[in-house]
């Protein structure tokens, strides 16, 4: 039986309201986000939500170093819109392998700025652009608050939060119109007042000049907003494109890659993927293929270091002079095929040697491996290529290639076989033709095209292109 004192105590106990955690739980619970048991996992969440300011200060501390794309995706998610070229930017978090606690922290941040109005019209006027794209993004959980948080971004200062809140207005509207939402009239006019802001910041061109070539875009790509990537070719044409924050896309003409990677370059920041496909794959244009290579070769050192060996392999094998010494791992066989080409290009014996294990310590040889048999300048190597083209029909196109690079007049034999047996062994057959090349492994491909064999033709026209070949 309590006594009076006692009793008094135990109810003014029972009535009183749960003590706020101090700092030290608060960072406690948010590390206990991440792996944690589900009774660990929902205390932790219980904590932070009801703490306010706090931890939302915490939680966004630890967002941040996952970086802001991935914040934003993690606190707004927005299924309906992902399959959406101008969202996709914001959907890192599902795919870029990178840390998990960054994610479940913007997550629950997220969910604090739409449990607590004060505190997220708070974030919409943080001198942080990250807090006010969190502020943002969160809304896509109520969309009751959308119209409010799209109408804060009005006056957004900075050029990545306007190409995202425009893409955001329309993830927005689409999804209040299958709602049927009343707020459908407001949100199409942020809508459309977004969208104006993010022509400001520069409309995409189709640059084909350099002096076309935006300074937009040449900004964009220097602070990593804009990514260059991907390449396409056809007849006489070549483009790269570039990809801005909100999705859209930019397609540069190869003179216009170079100026964008040289203005880029300036600023201390070099995109490999503006001037490798040029270096490496550009028909039309020698003298640009050249200077990019030059461009690539000279700044080896500022790319990715695990990407190096294999980029300073493709511009050897694509004909470039790079003082880098090229590596190669001989147990990778197949995968390090380019590796161990360029080394034999840049005559380096330990390659011969690895190559001569490589084809005659097997009990199988491969095709992209005999196609090298002719950096071996052996009589025992044309012999093997020579008796490989003759029983091996499959092989024949990288045989070939090989008895073309040893001068071996009986390529000739096999060299309408060899432009018939289409495949990977192709871009072999051309680098020996164009290394070795002979007025009377001309002629031959111009009377078979004068026959009509399509495959001699193309072989005509990338030799001439090569300029190996007069016109």
């Amino acid at each position: 039986m309590l006594h009076l004192p006692a009793l008094f105590t135990a109810l003014a106990l029972a009535g009183a309201p749960t003590p706020a955690p101090d700092e030290a739980t608060l960072w406690k619970a948010a590390f206990a986000l991440d792996g944690s048991p589900p009774a660990v996992l929902a205390d932790a969440e219980s904590k932070l939500l009801q703490a306010g300011t706090t931890a939302y200060d915490i939680l966004t501390k630890l967002a941040r170093v996952g970086g802001r794309a991935q914040a934003v995706s993690a606190a707004g998610p927005v299924p309906f819109c992902m399959s959406s070229p101008q969202f996709r930017v914001m959907s890192g978090m599902r795919s870029n392998g990178g840390p998990r606690l960054p994610g479940k922290a913007a997550e629950l941040a997220g969910r604090l700025l739409m449990k607590d109005e004060a505190l997220r019209r708070r974030a919409q006027t943080s001198v942080e652009p990250f807090d006010r794209a969190l502020a943002l993004l969160s809304t896509a959980r109520s969309p009751e608050a959308q119209a409010q948080a799209l109408a804060a971004m009005r006056k957004e200062p900075d050029a990545e939060l306007r190409l995202w809140a425009s893409a955001a207005a329309t993830c927005f509207v689409r999804s209040a119109e299958r709602r049927g939402d009343s707020s459908l009239d407001a949100m199409r006019i942020e809508e459309k007042h977004l969208a104006e802001l993010a022509e400001d910041v520069g409309e995409p061109l189709r640059c084909v000049e350099p002096a076309e070539l935006a300074p937009t875009l040449v900004d964009e790509l220097a602070g990593g907003m804009a990514t260059a990537g991907g390449w396409s070719s056809s007849n006489d044409s070549f483009q790269l494109d570039a990809e801005r924050a909100n999705g859209e896309r930019v397609f540069l003409s190869p003179a216009c890659a170079l100026a964008a990677y040289d203005a880029v370059a300036a600023r201390g920041t070099y995109i490999e993927s503006l001037v490798m496909p040029l270096a490496t794959h550009l028909r039309k244009g020698q003298d640009l293929r050249k200077a990019a290579g030059e461009r690539a070769a000279r700044d080896l050192k500022h790319y990715p270091e695990l990407r190096r060996n294999h980029l300073a392999a493709e511009l050897v094998n694509a004909g470039h002079t790079v003082s880098t010494k090229v590596t190669w791992k001989e147990d990778r066989g197949f995968n390090s095929r380019d590796e161990l080409e360029a080394a034999l290009r840049q005559g380096n014996p330990d390659a011969k040697a690895a190559l001569d294990r490589m084809l005659f310590c097997r009990s199988k040889i491969g095709e992209n491996e005999l196609s090298l048999l002719g950096y071996l300048g052996t009589k025992q190597a044309a012999e093997t290529a020579y008796g490989i083209a003759q029983r091996c029909p499959d092989s024949v196109a990288a045989a070939t290639a090989a008895l073309v690079r040893l001068k071996d007049p009986r390529a000739s034999q096999f060299l309408p076989k060899a432009l018939e047996n289409w495949g990977f062994d192709q871009e072999a057959l051309r680098r020996s033709l164009v290394e070795a090349y002979t007025s009377k492994l001309g002629q031959q491909l111009k009377d078979l095209e004068a026959k009509g064999n399509d495959k001699a033709r193309d072989m005509v026209e990338f030799l001439k292109d090569s300029g190996v070949m007069k016109p």
